[in-house]
């Protein structure tokens, strides 16, 4: 692969996808894809970039970045904020209650094979609060269709329980393991809807409204800052204005954005929609408005 032909595959990735190839990962491309040139009978990676760029139905590209993104996930990763999670239940649930909405909705992003959002909905069960007469549902939303297709299948191996205090009773509770599979329990996954969707893009959140929850962890930190924008601006559209916003420990949203601010829960930092106050007229009451702007 040569530098020029590796330039037109890493900013077709950053210009449909918002992520950023740092560094020389040329060997790391060619690893990666090179089959892809031999199974289309393809000399060259320019001719594989042509292929991709002029398939109408866009597979070809879907294909590719399936294969040089990291989908590197399992259940219970950063068990802290899941503590932190099952806490703000308790608030979500009275404010619901005072509302008599009887709706939850939360939404994993970059779901990959579906570890964090079954995550999620075993800490939704193990809460007790929803057990009756509520409608809830988590949605995961990924780019990489067979990571997917395994999310959907909601069958794992001992690599996706690989966190040191995961605790066994919750395994042996919530999963039937065969052969060395882990199958999460059908009652666990009749709630939890996963969709294709490219993150920066408005349309893949059509129909996601009023989110309660959304947890977009590990991803912005890949993210140029035009994608980044365009993330939160989605997720600032698509949470309600109560909403909890949950981003990777590693991340943070501080001062490259006005629509979320940060507030400390636990130990843990999480984020909530900025709204800003529209005074009323005189004799009556202000109302929130949300705020329509962003900055870096």
């Amino acid at each position: 692969m040569t530098e020029q032909e590796f330039s037109l595959l890493k900013d077709l990735v950053h210009r449909e996808f918002g992520l950023m190839i740092r560094g020389d990962k040329r060997l790391t491309f060619h690893a990666k894809v090179s089959h892809r040139l031999n199974l289309l009978g393809l000399r060259t990676y320019s001719e594989y970039y042509d292929h991709i760029v002029s398939d109408p139905t866009g597979k070809e590209l879907l294909v590719f970045v399936s294969h040089i993104t990291n989908n590197e996930t399992y259940f219970f990763r950063e068990k802290a904020q899941l503590n932190i999670f099952s806490e703000i239940l308790k608030d979500i649930k009275s404010g619901k209650q005072k509302r008599d909405d009887n709706r939850i909705r939360i939404a994993s992003l970059a779901s990959s094979s579906g570890e964090e959002a079954y995550s999620l909905n075993i800490c939704l069960q193990e809460s007790g609060l929803f057990l009756w007469d509520w409608d809830v549902q988590i949605i995961g939303m990924d780019i990489n269709t067979n990571a997917l297709l395994k999310a959907q299948a909601a069958s794992y191996s001992k690599n996706s329980f690989r966190m040191p205090d995961t605790d066994q009773g919750l395994t042996d509770k919530y999963f039937t393991i065969t052969d060395g599979r882990y199958l999460l329990r059908r009652a666990l996954t009749k709630n939890v809807e996963f969709r294709h969707g490219n993150i920066i893009d408005p349309d893949a959140y059509a129909g996601l409204t009023d989110l309660d929850v959304v947890f977009c962890r590990n991803v912005l930190i890949y993210m140029s800052d035009e994608a980044l924008d365009k993330i939160v601006r989605n997720i600032y559209d698509s949470i309600s204005d109560t909403g909890y916003l949950f981003i990777g420990s590693s991340e943070s949203l501080i001062q490259r954005t006005d629509l979320f601010v940060s507030e400390h829960i636990g130990g843990a930092i999480v984020y909530r929609k900025k709204l800003r106050h529209v005074p009323g007229k005189p004799g009556e009451a202000g109302r929130l408005e949300k705020n329509s702007g962003i900055t870096l």
